[in-house]
């Protein structure tokens, strides 16, 4: 129990040095000390739980603290150079491109040498022969890696370490052998191992082998793969924390049919198994704390004992996040993680209860047949997917109807698909031909699993879309970890209190029904406007989205850029949870790079009137937005500058261009609807994308008037500012929309000199950006920063 609340305590304290990366090592480093002291003088005062959870707290913080949130070849991002350096990792191939991991040495950039270090992700063309251990030369713009709707590859390779990507880059090997002799050689086993499978099976079989024998998914095609997906058995494809859990999970159970009454046979036979199959596949840090994980399953199996695998998964959490703090978001963790525990807490009831519904419906040898039979690929696939579903859903969005059944019909082939492959591999290497023939009976499995796979991945009803809210998956987690961790511990305390609410089932549940209502009722009143005008720049990479609340609680929200996910969330968070309606709705102008995401919003949201100059686009992903808003009545409203509606709260809103309604011929970016914002002395200049040329014709019209906050248009690329619109102008505050991996070179370091003295906040430096006013001072809360400015 103590090492359970040392790991949560400690994994909590990574989450929040994770979410407030500004605290710095020293001061976690000091509140660790602090813990510790306070350990010393008051341990026979305070709870044990308690001060170990301070300890452990501080000390996960710290050491996530101390990962680089950069490296040294990421200050060249933006410029074009060759880096030379080492190929660390296999090279992934892919259909169109090679992708190779560079711990870099030199760079040429700039016209001059120089010294440096850090992981560099190379992509070049599919032909350059490049391999582990290499030494290559690689040209190419050096730059940030991208963030797309519901995925950030930035954070997904920061966390390994890798800040600069080069596409496209131009490749010479220089050098070779220079890599690590083990490695290279679980390499060239693992390549020697993909040759005997390709030449021995046809495809898509060979593809699908080798993806579940040594994790390498490139030679599986796009159609096979969403065909896995779609019926929910990904596991399968490749090498997974969750398919070795499940392999381990029903290799434990044949196991026990022939070592019945010796566990520790099992159990050494088991945990061979898995090494041999870990070692086999290249012992990849994946495959490794998948090895762990399955392996801490085996022991916990024949233990039998209800404190050991929580204990377990609790301690190899806290090993593998302290050699790594970033592995809690791996998924594949996360996946072996959940299903050692859908296994350890629900296969052995499941089996049970499934044995008793068998005998209730059929004879005592017919019930024990079918459920020797069904049993490992209905208990273990269910106990596992009880607890990783939600986490499916979370990450991919979809919910497999058919999931049951098609892991019913190929789990139970799977370890005959994994044991003659790796005997057919072995064999096949010093006798071919009778390799072959253990190959062609393992084709019988892996052709069953394909055609299992197709079948119902044809099916219209296979899969359904999910948009589950991440917190209520969160609350499900918490709640399935508190009771695991109670079911093993059974505290005095927790029996106590089942035996209070058995006796006082009525009132314990009135009390839990009128506690819910008031935690609602709050969460209603804090939500309500405070009076005060909020205006929010959202940040969705390189695309137009602003988002309001007046003082009185009317909605406007201006474009939405192209990410559905990363909108919808991003007005989740701040509007009320019980509010769906939208009052104004704003499009600025009929581009599907800054309005595309609107028509999720649609759905989810009642728009009460749409504003919009009028220019006509005949794109497609425009035109679904204009059908979806006529089909639903919403009226659009088409305005000009000189048009203006004020609120009842006191804000007041114009329009200052376009004058006139733009023709479909006419450059969009001229003619972008362009608002100013007023409450009392505050005033909001939000010009989208406006063009110099827009902002001239606005000057012209005697529309560009003294601005307190200005939002930067076309997100700050060269000559975007007009020199005389912006001294007309003369902001207190800019705002600038930007993402870190745009190619465009965006913002331009000569339109940002323009700026001089005025405060500027950028959403790819500080997040999305808040802010409040009270019509007389406004209040900026730049969402990665904790600090806020009042100007």
């Amino acid at each position: 129990m103590r090492l359970i609340v040392f790991a949560s305590a400690w994994v909590l304290g990574i989450s929040v040095s994770r979410v407030v990366p500004a605290i710095q090592p020293s001061i976690w480093f000091t509140s660790a000390m602090a813990a510790g002291i306070i350990w010393l003088l008051f341990r026979r005062r305070l709870p044990w739980w308690i001060l170990a959870g301070l300890i452990a707290f501080a000390a996960g913080g710290f050491r996530l603290s101390l990962l680089p949130q950069n490296s040294d070849i990421a200050q060249y991002n933006g410029y074009s150079g060759t880096i030379t350096g080492l190929v660390v990792e296999r090279p992934n191939l892919r259909e169109d491109r090679v992708q190779l991991r560079l711990e870099s040495e030199t760079i040429f950039v700039n016209g001059k040498h120089a010294d440096t270090g850090g992981l560099v992700l190379v992509e070049a063309g599919r032909s350059v022969e490049a391999h582990y251990g290499d030494r290559i030369r690689a040209t190419g713009l050096l730059a940030v890696p991208a963030t797309w709707d519901n995925f950030s590859y930035a954070d997904y390779l920061g966390r390994q370490g890798v800040f600069t990507i080069v596409r496209n880059a131009g490749v010479e090997v220089v050098g070779s052998g220079d890599g690590n002799a083990l490695h290279a050689a679980l390499i060239k086993l693992s390549e020697t191992v993909e040759r005997s499978i390709s030449s021995a099976i046809p495809e898509p079989q060979a593809g699908l082998l080798t993806g579940i024998l040594l994790g390498d998914e490139d030679g599986i095609s796009g159609e096979l793969k969403d065909a896995f997906s779609r019926v929910g058995a990904a596991h399968v494809v490749a090498i997974s924390g969750f398919n070795m859990v499940v392999i381990s999970g029903i290799v434990v159970r044949v196991l026990s049919g022939f070592f019945q009454r010796n566990k520790v046979a099992v159990t050494l036979n088991a945990l061979s198994v898995i090494a041999v199959y870990a070692l086999f596949v290249g012992a990849s840090p994946g495959i490794l704390r998948a090895a762990l994980m399955s392996g801490l399953l085996v022991v916990g199996s024949q233990l039998k004992r209800k404190t050991f695998l929580p204990t377990s998964l609790a301690f190899a959490a806290l090993l593998l996040s302290l050699h790594d703090p970033n592995v809690i978001l791996d998924i594949g963790f996360q996946l072996s993680f959940l299903a050692v525990l859908g296994l350890g807490l629900f296969a052995d009831p499941l089996s049970t209860r499934f044995r008793r519904l068998l005998g209730k419906f059929l004879p005592g040898a017919a019930a024990n047949a079918v459920h020797r039979f069904l049993n490992e690929p209905f208990i273990v696939s269910v106990a596992a997917q009880i607890t990783t579903l939600p986490l499916i859903i979370l990450y991919f969005g979809r919910l497999s109807i058919v999931a049951l059944p098609v892991n019913m019909l190929i789990v139970p082939a799977q370890p005959a698909v994994l044991l003659l492959g790796m005997a057919a591999a072995v064999v096949h290497a010093f006798i071919p031909a009778l390799g072959m023939l253990i190959f062609w009976a393992d084709l019988v499995f892996v052709s069953w699993t394909i055609a299992v796979v197709r079948f119902f991945a044809e099916l219209p009803f296979a899969e359904l879309i999910v948009d589950l809210d991440g917190r209520l998956i969160q609350a499900f987690y918490m709640l399935l970890f508190g009771g695991a961790i109670l079911h093993a511990a059974r505290p005095s305390i927790w029996q106590k209190l089942q035996d209070v609410i058995k006796r006082n089932s009525m009132i314990v549940s009135l009390c839990a029904t009128a506690a819910l209502i008031v935690i609602l009722m709050s969460a209603m009143s804090l939500s309500r406007a405070d009076g005060h005008l909020h205006v929010w720049l959202l940040d969705l990479g390189h695309s137009n989205a602003v988002l309001m609340q007046t003082p009185g609680g009317a909605q406007m929200l201006v474009d939405g850029g192209r990410f559905r996910s990363r909108l919808l969330t991003a007005i989740g968070d701040r509007l009320p949870f019980y509010d769906r309606a939208i009052e104004i709705l704003v499009i600025t102008h009929p581009d599907a790079w800054d309005i595309a995401a609107l028509n999720s919003v649609l759905e989810r949201y009642a728009i009460g009137a749409v504003l919009y100059h009028g220019q006509v686009n005949r794109d497609h992903n425009v035109e679904i937005i204009f059908e979806r808003l006529r089909s639903t009545d919403t009226p659009i409203v088409q305005v000009r500058a000189g048009y203006s509606l004020r609120l009842s709260d006191g804000v007041l809103i114009e329009v200052v261009h376009p004058k006139t309604q733009p023709k479909i011929s006419e450059r969009l970016n001229d003619h972008v609807l362009t608002l100013r914002v007023t409450y009392g002395d505050a005033s909001f200049l939000l010009t989208s994308d406006l063009s110099a040329a827009g902002q001239r014709a606005m000057l012209a019209s005697g529309f560009a008037k003294p601005t307190t906050v200005l939002q930067i248009p076309q997100h700050g690329g060269a000559r975007a500012i007009d020199d005389a619109f912006l001294s007309a102008v003369q902001p207190q505050i800019a705002t600038l929309q930007s993402d870190l991996a745009n190619r465009r070179g965006d913002p331009d370091p000569d339109t940002l000199a323009k700026l001089k003295e005025t405060k500027l906040f950028r959403t790819d430096e500080h997040g999305a950006i808040h802010l409040r006013t009270d019509g007389n001072s406004i209040t900026v809360v730049p969402s990665k920063r904790s600090a806020r400015r009042d100007v």
